[in-house]
Parts: structure tokens; C-alpha cells; sequence
């Protein structure tokens, strides 16, 4: 039997850290889970008598990372996933993968450096991880599946792409008139060679940004480019984007004002392949923004621009891949049909999630979000967008309003253009606060929202009337100490009619094709989570899933799941 690498070198460098530990020099960190899913499915239709109505799935999983930082100017991270799905027996169903692996470290005292496995970002509009419509608007049950898969596609909070390359940065610092400059710059591989037919897929790029207290000026630069020479192919892609950004800060009486501007242009061609286009276009965004903390005001107003053609590899790639089945249930019916990816699926399945950047804008789906389904980079948009929040300074309760109202910059099929309104609301109560409690918490969340896209014109094609409206209703409340009770509820309804654009491999529209829906979609739960401490919970939940497609398209159906879920940081 051959040896199992990864597991001796696991087993290596969990030795290594015991024995270097009293040098602090190496030690552990990492994560664990263990999950069950017990899925009960029902339907009213006549024509599904195949179906299973019960599965049962999971898994435990530790992720066991050993940092090493031989002086203090390297660190070396190598972290191994031990991962043992549920069903196997005693030991037969265990992998193991290498999870993470990089270097990072200073040199000369200035210039910072990652090799590896590296997490980076720059702008909305050059390299972004948008975080999509519909993952804005989980609950506090939805949340902890979704959590986890964000933490398995490697997800931040702070919109990171997570990549293989390198990545160095470094700054100049001044005396007078300039405050420093910033330099940042990376590369990484996003597909590799076949030595025949494909180059390797480079993505690179870097930043250079002058601060001067309360005034910044910056440019940018992002590049998705074949690397000439890696196999015999002739043609060879390019996507290169080139952005400048300023920003400006002023206080007024109390009052941050803050007014920044994007703007930049794009290319995207196909070098030496007489049947594709070259795609040039441009953006500009520009965002006024003032606050008040003695208030406990926000508000904030933008308008933006996208061309038609703008393309930009690293801010389109959208989190999620709709063109995959769930893994759940993938398909039903006596006809065994593929079933539609719904709000469960995407709160708990890590197999629709991109990992990757693309050079293609993906097919989306108009149900979570017709109008930015690229983000704020989605080309053919313009518009205005504004915001007002405020927060209690007591903390007892907060609320925020958001408002895009946006445009085609011109016709598809039509020199008509279509309009966009999408309207979201989201606020937090802590009765607890109001009744003056110290050791029990009752905190009451909920989220809302519309979204509409409307086209006239004098032809029946030209008609369009898409509207879709969502909700998410949520409860924590303190039964004793460290026990909670938690409970949420969350709607998705979409009806109405749309033209929706069909593109080729070059991402130019070739077709129009007609989309009718009338569905909706809920989720209903509760559930009890204990905390043994901040980074170790344990919860149990119980959620029923439910779809109805009132066109009668797809059979009707409900999911009842029962969950355990532990988690740990380490």
C-alpha cells in the first residue's frame, strides 16, 4: 500500500509543534465541524412516486494548520483537512487535503511579501468578491450553514478572492506634502496548461495610492491574460482594466463629509482569432457620503455609469454558479427532472459556489437579482443610488435603507431601455435593552425588500414586468445563560415576464430569450444554539423548506431538515 503523504506529514508537523512549542515558534490553529442533515421530502403532486423522502447526510471535519515562524521576519502556514463523511466505515469514507499552504514574510524591513495561497482585492470595478443579493438577506438560522460554506470557498468579509500566486506590497513614507504611498502588486494562475491547446491563465495586477491626510489619489490595474508560450496554441486572450480612484475627507461640525470617484476603462480581445470582437468601454462612479456619530446618522447618494462593453474579469465573477444541480435532492418526479436551485441549497451547499475567476459573464438568475447580478460592476447600468441609516446610541436599535434606481445605457434588441428599482430595508431591535435587562437577551432582526424591472414600447416584445419582493424575519432570545433560542423566517417571490440576454463564448449578446415566472419560496425554522464559548457552538434546528411554482412548471414540494451543527475555532 502506497504511504499517505498528507497524513505524514500531518502527523510531522503536529510532532514538530509539540516539541517547538516552549519556543513559540510553531504552534496550531485551524477549525472543526461536525454537521447532520435529516431531510424529509413532500410532495402533493400525483406524478412523483420515485422520489426518496428521506436522506440523511453529513460529516466531521477538522482542519489542523501549523504555523511555523523561524524569526520574525517569516511565517510559513500548512494547513490539512481531515474530513470523514458520514456513511463511511471506520476510516473508509476519510480524506485528506491540503487546505491552505503559503509564506509570507518582510524583507529589509519594508517590503512585505505571500507566496501561495494568497487572499486579495482592489475595487468594485477592478478585482471584488461581491457578495450577492441573496446572501444579504440571511437570517440568523440561515447564517450558520452559510457561514461554513463561506469559510470552506474561502469568503471574507472584507471581499477577497482567495488565489494561487504572490503578492508584495510596500510604502514610502514622506516628510512633508505627501503623507506615503502605497504599492501593491500580484500574480496568480487561474488555469494552467494542457501543453496543446490552452496557455496558462494568468491574472496580475497592482495598485499604487498617494495619501495626504484627508485627501487620496490612486491607480489601478488588473490583468487576465494567456501566457504566450505555455503550448501551441496561436490566440491568446487579454482582459487588461486600468481604473484611478480620489477620495476626499472634511469634517463640519461634527460632520465626516466624504466624496470619492472611480472611473477607468476595460479591454477584452481575443489576439489572432478573426472571429472575435474587441470590446473597449468605460465606467465612472462617484459617491457623496456624510455622517454623524453624535446623531447617529449616515446617509450617502452615487451615481454611476457602466458601458455596455465594460468587461472585468476579477469584479464579474459572480459568488455563485446557477448552472450547477444542487446536491441535494438534484433531481425529482417520476420524469427525474433536475431540480431548481432554491434558497436551502444555497445556504448550505458548497458545490454552487465559484472558487475561480472567469473571463465569461455567467448565466444568472433574475429570481435573486435582475438588476446587479455582476454587482456594481454589471455593465449597461446607469443610475442613481442612495442610503440612510441610523443607531441608536444606547445601542437599542438601528435601521438602514437602501435605494438603486438604474437604467440601460442602451437598448437590447430594442432602442428601448429597461429600468431597474431595487429597494431594501433591513433593522434590529434589542427589546432587552428597553426593559433594562443585563443577563437576557431578546434581539429581533428583520430584513425586506422589492426589486423591479420595467420596459415599454410599442412592439409585445418590448414589454417587460419582472418584479420580485423578499423578506427575512429573525429571533435570538436568552433562555438561560449560554442557551438561546433562535428562530427565523424568510420569504422569495418572483413573478412577471423578461427578455434575457444570451451571449457567446466572446460575452457578446447573440439572442433573447422569453422568461415567464410565478413562483415563491420560504423557509420557516427554530432551533436552540449554546455557546460553550465565543469560537464553540453547538446548535440544534429545524427548518421546512417550501416551493411553489404557480405556473404549475415544476412540482410543488417541501423539505423538512433537521440539523445538528458544532463548530469550533482553534
Amino acid at each position: 500500500m502506497k504511504p499517505n503523504y498528507i497524513l505524514i506529514t500531518a502527523i510531522t508537523l503536529c510532532i514538530a509543534s509539540m516539541g517547538f512549542a516552549q519556543e513559540q515558534k510553531i504552534w496550531v490553529s485551524g477549525a472543526a465541524r461536525a454537521v447532520m442533515y435529516g431531510d424529509k421530502y413532500n410532495t402533493d403532486a400525483e406524478n412523483d412516486t420515485t422520489t426518496a423522502r428521506k436522506l440523511e447526510s453529513g460529516h466531521a471535519m477538522v482542519d489542523l494548520g501549523t504555523n511555523i515562524q523561524p524569526n520574525d521576519n517569516v511565517l510559513i502556514k500548512a494547513m490539512v483537512r481531515i474530513r470523514n463523511d458520514y456513511g463511511g466505515f471506520w476510516g473508509s469514507g476519510v480524506t485528506f487535503d491540503v487546505r491552505q499552504l503559503y509564506m509570507k514574510g518582510i524583507i529589509g524591513g519594508f517590503l512585505r511579501y505571500q507566496l501561495g495561497d494568497i487572499d486579495y482585492r482592489m475595487t468594485p470595478y477592478t478585482f471584488h468578491n461581491n457578495t450577492g443579493l441573496v446572501n444579504q438577506f440571511a437570517g440568523v438560522m440561515s447564517s450558520v450553514p452559510l457561514d461554513q460554506v463561506r469559510y470552506d470557498v474561502f469568503y471574507m468579509d472584507d471581499n477577497t478572492w482567495r488565489q494561487q500566486g504572490a503578492a508584495v506590497d510596500f510604502a514610502l513614507e514622506f516628510d512633508q506634502y505627501i503623507k506615503e504611498i502605497e504599492f501593491n502588486g500580484f500574480a496568480t494562475r487561474t488555469r494552467p496548461t494542457n501543453f496543446s491547446t490552452q496557455d496558462d491563465r494568468i491574472y496580475s495586477g497592482g495598485s499604487v495610492i498617494l495619501k495626504q491626510g484627508k485627501f487620496n489619489l490612486g491607480g489601478q490595474y488588473a490583468n487576465l491574460f494567456d501566457l504566450i508560450g505555455t503550448s501551441d496554441n496561436t490566440m491568446y486572450f487579454r482582459n487588461p482594466v486600468i481604473t484611478g480612484t480620489a477620495e476626499i475627507s472634511h469634517e463640519i461640525s461634527g460632520i465626516d463629509l466624504n466624496a470619492a470617484v472611480e472611473t477607468g476603462r476595460s479591454r477584452m480581445e481575443w489576439q489572432n482569432d478573426t472571429n472575435a470582437p474587441t470590446l473597449e468601454d468605460y465606467f465612472y462612479d462617484i459617491r457623496l457620503k456624510a455622517s454623524s456619530k453624535k446623531y447617529g446618522l449616515t446617509a450617502e447618494v452615487g451615481y454611476r455609469d457602466v458601458g455596455a462593453n465594460f468587461r472585468s474579469a476579477g469584479a464579474q465573477t459572480m459568488q455563485l454558479n446557477y448552472a450547477r444541480a444542487p446536491l441535494a435532492y438534484d433531481r425529482y418526479g417520476n420524469a427525474q427532472l433536475t431540480r431548481q436551485i432554491g434558497l436551502m441549497d444555497i445556504n448550505r451547499d458548497a458545490s454552487l459556489y465559484n472558487m475561480q475567476i472567469s473571463e465569461q459573464l455567467a448565466v444568472y438568475d433574475p429570481r435573486y437579482d435582475n438588476a446587479t447580478p455582476y454587482g456594481r460592476a454589471t455593465p449597461n447600468r446607469k443610475g442613481f443610488s442612495a442610503m440612510v441609516g441610523y443607531e441608536n446610541p444606547e445601542e437599542k436599535w438601528k435601521f438602514k435603507v437602501n435605494a438603486d434606481l438604474l437604467s440601460d445605457v442602451v437598448g437590447q434588441g430594442t432602442a428601448a431601455l429597461k429600468s431597474y428599482g431595487t429597494y431594501t430595508a433591513d433593522g434590529e431591535v434589542r427589546i432587552d435593552k428597553f426593559l433594562g435587562w443585563d443577563k437576557r437577551k431578546i434581539q429581533l432582526n428583520a430584513m425586506a425588500g422589492m426589486q423591479q424591472t420595467s420596459r415599454s414600447g410599442q412592439e409585445a416584445f418590448e414589454e417587460v414586468d419582472l418584479a420580485s419582493t423578499f423578506a427575512t424575519f429573525s429571533l435570538t432570545s436568552t433562555i438561560h445563560k449560554e442557551l438561546e433560542l433562535i428562530a427565523e423566517y424568510r420569504l422569495w417571490q418572483t413573478n412577471g415576464s423578461d427578455q434575457l440576454a444570451e451571449r457567446n463564448t466572446y460575452t457578446q449578446i447573440i439572442d433573447y430569450s422569453e422568461y415567464n415566472i410565478d413562483y415563491n419560496e420560504s423557509i420557516l425554522g427554530a432551533g436552540i444554539q449554546f455557546a460553550f464559548s465565543d469560537d464553540i457552538h453547538l446548535r440544534g434546528m429545524w427548518q421546512r423548506f417550501e416551493f411553489q411554482d404557480n405556473q404549475d412548471l415544476a412540482l410543488p414540494y417541501n423539505i423538512d431538515t433537521w440539523t445538528i451543527f458544532f463548530t469550533m475555532k482553534f
